[in-house]
């Protein structure tokens, strides 16, 4: 397996899928700014957006990932998949649960501050979680089988019905920012519905047995479970959390500082999105490596993995500066393109948001390696850091627009370094073995049994 292999392969399906997704998300503020809604009522759902990519994807992001890594194990080892498929969705509807409650507790905060008293988000933000838990653990199957067609199309339906739905509000000249709530989460929800629909009805014996096998006493590298999910998904799930916490918190604490200039705040956070649009790019080719770089981890391949890392990284870094040339030569007239009105933003404030971009895609990229090894904690480690760092950012002295350039980059920035280095560190030498545990370096990283 190489690169180019890949790009050859599920590559433009995983595009297309992506792209539509992509486009959703895009048009979800675009459509919303020319509609009906009044300021408030765009600010607040600027926030949902952020809030539910933070809260929903940033847990279950790491559902899909665990349930990729496992399902690609047992088939790399020749064991039936049934099992401990059922045992990590079962896993992940705890932790829907515990989110869930967790975002009731901290709802004053969130309604009052980010959301700017619309109860009703605050019910289409549960609602986002429990879509994403659903269609994650779905796509993680489909991953880890490497059904990456079906894969393909929930993607597909999950940008497209929400581009039907965001134009019908339109056209009907819809005003309440509940309904644009709604048609934004309910995306997900379609995606896992047809992505069980068309496994299960395409004849896949797997995931027939799904209904009918056992659960597993324990997912293989995922440590042990304690009220009902292992180690491993618990510090994936905690990474993704802080991880979507560091790609779109910015411009949701911008936005509680600037309660008394929405059109600002949703300014800024219009033009986090667009810098942001590098980044998708190479979510599917994330998506495929990780099976791939789990067989190889588990054959003690260690510098294979390494050298398809640090190829795909190469490419992100091309695509990254690339895209900060474009924002400060144009920046500001794409951005006016996309909202469809005149901002104050400088180009060199665009381009400045896009430099975490290129680290954010190299992160990314990353992740899967340091996955297949087992580093969950490695991860997580990463994350924290990259968190740390943008915290610390919003205390700099200086106004809001700046304080969005900083933290939009510190945190970045910070998280890549500390996934180089640990991979460099944990691919420095192959391990032989069928187990893959026999160095101390590995058995040190172990989660525990």
């Amino acid at each position: 397996m190489n690169l180019f292999r890949l790009l050859r392969g599920p590559m433009p399906l995983m595009a297309l899928g992506l792209g539509l997704v992509v486009l959703s998300g895009m048009a979800f503020i675009a459509f919303v700014e020319r509609s009906g809604v009044d300021g408030s009522g765009v600010s607040a759902l600027a926030s949902l957006y952020f809030l539910a990519n933070t809260v929903a994807l940033g847990a279950f992001s790491g559902v899909e990932q665990e349930m990729s890594r496992a399902v690609s194990r047992e088939r790399a080892v020749g064991r039936p998949i049934g099992p401990v498929a059922r045992l990590v969705a079962r896993q992940a509807s705890r932790l829907f649960l515990l989110v869930a409650a967790g975002v009731v507790v901290l709802s004053p905060v969130l309604v009052g501050r980010t959301m700017a008293g619309h109860w009703e988000l605050l019910v289409e933000l549960v609602l986002a979680v429990f879509a994403t838990c659903c269609a994650s653990a779905v796509r993680g199957v489909l991953a880890g089988t490497q059904r990456f067609g079906v894969y393909s199309a929930t993607l597909a339906t999950e940008g497209l019905s929400r581009l039907v739905l965001y134009s019908a509000l339109l056209l009907a000249g819809s005003d309440s920012a509940w309904t644009f709530g709604l048609a934004f989460v309910l995306g997900q929800l379609f995606a896992a519905l047809l992505g069980v629909a068309l496994y299960w009805y395409g004849g896949d014996r797997n995931w027939r047995r799904l209904a009918s096998t056992g659960v597993a006493s324990h997912v293989e590298g995922a440590g042990r479970t304690r009220f009902g999910i292992s180690a491993g998904l618990a510090l994936l799930a905690l990474a993704s959390l802080t991880n979507q916490a560091v790609v779109n918190l910015p411009p949701v604490v911008i936005a509680a500082k600037l309660v008394a200039t929405p059109e600002t705040a949703t300014a800024i956070a219009a033009a986090i999105l667009l810098t942001r649009l590098p980044m998708f790019a190479f979510v599917p080719l994330q998506t495929t490596l990780l099976p791939r770089l789990t067989a190889g981890a588990a054959r003690g391949e260690r510098r294979w993995v390494r050298q398809q890392t640090i190829r795909t990284v190469a490419l992100c870094v091309v695509l990254g500066l690339l895209g900060i040339v474009l924002l400060a030569v144009l920046g500001p007239d794409l951005l006016a393109l996309y909202r469809g009105k005149p901002s104050d933003l400088s180009n060199a404030t665009m381009a400045g948001l896009g430099i975490g971009t290129v680290f954010l895609m190299s992160a990314n990229v990353t992740q899967p390696a340091l996955l297949a090894l087992g580093r969950h904690r490695t991860v997580l480690t990463a994350y924290l850091s990259g968190a740390g760092a943008m915290a610390v950012s919003f205390f700099v002295p200086v106004d809001p627009v700046t304080s969005a350039v900083l933290a939009a980059a510190a945190g970045p920035v910070t998280l890549a370094a500390v996934m180089a280095v640990s991979l460099v560190r944990a691919t420095r030498h192959d391990r032989p073995g069928p187990d893959g545990a026999s160095t101390p370096a590995e058995k040190d990283h172990a989660l525990p049994q």
